[in-house]
């Protein structure tokens, strides 16, 4: 990557001191956010933006530990904040919130947010955890009790927290009874709880926010946040070096070409989640697991570390990240072994010809492997597939589709879950309990691979109706193994993410979660 090649936009050049003027911290977004009612959100963009303007019953902090934000306490059963039978979670909420508009924020809006979040016309892209709510009481002003169909082992972690997708606390008095969320304006003009309020949208340009001097937590310490809208990996890098970004989210291609001498300083998170190869297993040819076995050993899961994070993203083989209590070692997809790569090709009948290319009855051995422009590390690693898999014979053609093309729903014509497809790069973020029924389960929302196991959904099922860690610990443990076995999923990364960020600027400190949860806390050195 040449990071001068890339010119910023006239539009994104103020700063500090600028049009913008005092304290004002910027950072950037990769397109333009579809929405900005937080629970429609569907990239990391668009939740890094709700966090600014919302917030949840519980946060996960810098640490990777589940902590209080809108509650006062996360529920124990030791606490009394869980029964007996797991079936019922009490939330103790704050005191003295209120909303941006000022009025107060109470129990109504935990029972309004739960209920939105499982109405069908609203389409929120996971409904997962929350369709086990039967109920949500609320039998005073600062108390909302959840009932849930049976017990369910995540859901403390996962419920108006980091989930399969983060659900912030929406605002009843604004939003109850005025029907679909699709259609509302207020997915334009958002009001939350959150330190910072929206100001103005330049549409393609940027986004600004203004401190919320109501915030519960004490004015924030920066008086603006701008995030500005810039869709080419290489010109971020270009306004960092000359000051339009106060921090920004490098590849680890970008971070070594600051070099040595640059003054930006880098802040590491653990990445809760992977980059991984889909497979598809809907269709030929990688509705074969021998075929996706084969080709996962063609793939030198070592170099792509190396060569494209300089090991800044380790090599993993589980969709657990490596701090999680689920995470199991021991469980191994296929080495890399191009001999016996090239055995099973030709064990399935796709055999070289004299060009090198393999051929199945005339057919040639020819996949389209998907990625995102957006992402430096995604476009890198397919360009390297590419080449692993041209020398053992195969053709790959490298598509790039628009990261918000690329997640959207099926209803929407996204295109991992339409399966249109053989491989695709994904960047998969966890939810702070293990539980990855999303992903691997044969109904799973997420399920990009379209992978179907009954052992595994039994396993997912144990898994989630247990209440011993230790039991469930040993279920998804077998869940890796199977996964292993059966690679749905080629897993190659457990990233751990590097910010870029100006000497000057103090307080940013990436959760696994988000870079954005502590936003009050940001601010610029004098």
């Amino acid at each position: 990557m040449t990071a001068g090649c890339a010119r910023a936009p006239s539009s994104l050049r103020a700063h500090n001191g600028g049009r913008h003027g005092g304290q004002t911290i910027a950072f950037n977004i990769s397109e333009d956010p579809h929405s900005l009612n937080p629970i429609l959100a569907q990239n990391d963009d668009e939740h890094q933006i709700a966090r600014l303007m919302f917030d949840l019953l519980l946060d996960v902090d810098d640490k990777g530990k589940l902590i209080p934000d809108l509650a006062t306490s996360v529920p124990t059963v030791a606490n009394g904040g869980v029964s007996a039978d797991g079936r019922t979670i009490v939330y103790r909420l704050r005191r003295g919130v209120v909303w941006q508009d000022g009025a107060p924020f109470t129990a109504r809006d935990v029972r309004f947010t739960a209920q939105a979040i499982v109405d069908k016309r609203n389409d929120v892209p996971s409904t997962h955890g929350y369709d086990l709510i039967t109920e949500v009481d609320t039998p005073d002003t600062f108390t909302a009790v959840v009932h849930l169909r049976h017990a369910w082992a995540p859901a403390v972690a996962t419920l108006f927290t980091y989930g399969a997708t983060p659900m912030e606390i929406l605002p009843a008095h604004l939003l109850e009874g005025k029907g679909p969320l699709r259609t509302s304006s207020f997915n334009q003009h958002p009001i939350g709880t959150g330190p910072y309020a929206l100001t103005t949208w330049k549409r393609g340009e940027e986004l600004t926010f203004r401190s919320n001097p109501r915030y519960f937590r004490g004015v924030p310490r920066a008086k603006t946040i701008v995030a500005r809208e810039v869709p080419d990996i290489n010109t971020d890098l270009v306004m960092l070096r000359g000051g339009q970004l106060d921090w920004s989210l490098l590849s680890p291609a970008q971070r070594l070409a600051l070099g040595p001498d640059s003054n930006l300083k880098i802040v590491y998170a653990p990445f809760a989640g992977f980059g991984a190869i889909a497979f598809n297993c809907r269709k030929a040819p990688f509705d074969d697991v021998r075929m996706r076995r084969a080709v996962a050993m063609a793939i030198d899961r070592r170099r792509l570390s190396a060569g494209i994070t300089s090991g800044q993203y380790p090599v993993t083989d589980s969709d657990q990240p490596l701090f999680s209590w689920a995470y199991d070692a021991t469980a191994k997809l296929p080495a890399f072994d191009t001999s016996s790569a090239d055995r099973s090709l030709d064990a399935l009948g796709w055999l070289r010809g004299a060009d090198g290319l393999r051929r199945k009855n005339g057919a040639l051995l020819s996949l389209e492997f998907v990625t995102f422009p957006e992402g430096d590390t995604a476009v890198r690693t397919a360009e390297y597939v590419q080449a692993m898999l041209r020398d053992r014979g195969i053709s790959v053609d490298v598509k790039k589709i628009s990261v918000a093309q690329f997640y959207l729903p099926k209803t929407e014509g996204g295109l991992l879950l339409s399966g249109t497809f053989d491989m695709a790069y994904i960047a998969w973020r966890t939810g702070a309990d293990p539980d990855d029924s999303n992903i691997v389960a044969c109904g799973g929302v997420s399920n990009y691979a379209g992978y179907c196991s009954a052992q595994v959904d039994d396993l997912e099922r144990r898994a989630l109706a247990a209440t011993s860690q230790a039991i469930r610990t040993s279920l998804y443990s077998r869940v890796q193994h199977a996964l292993a076995q059966d690679v749905p999923y080629d897993f190659l990364y457990a990233p751990k993410y590097g910010f870029a960020a100006q000497p000057a600027l103090q307080g940013l400190s990436p959760s696994p979660f988000s870079p954005t949860w502590n936003a009050w806390q940001w601010s610029l050195r004098r």
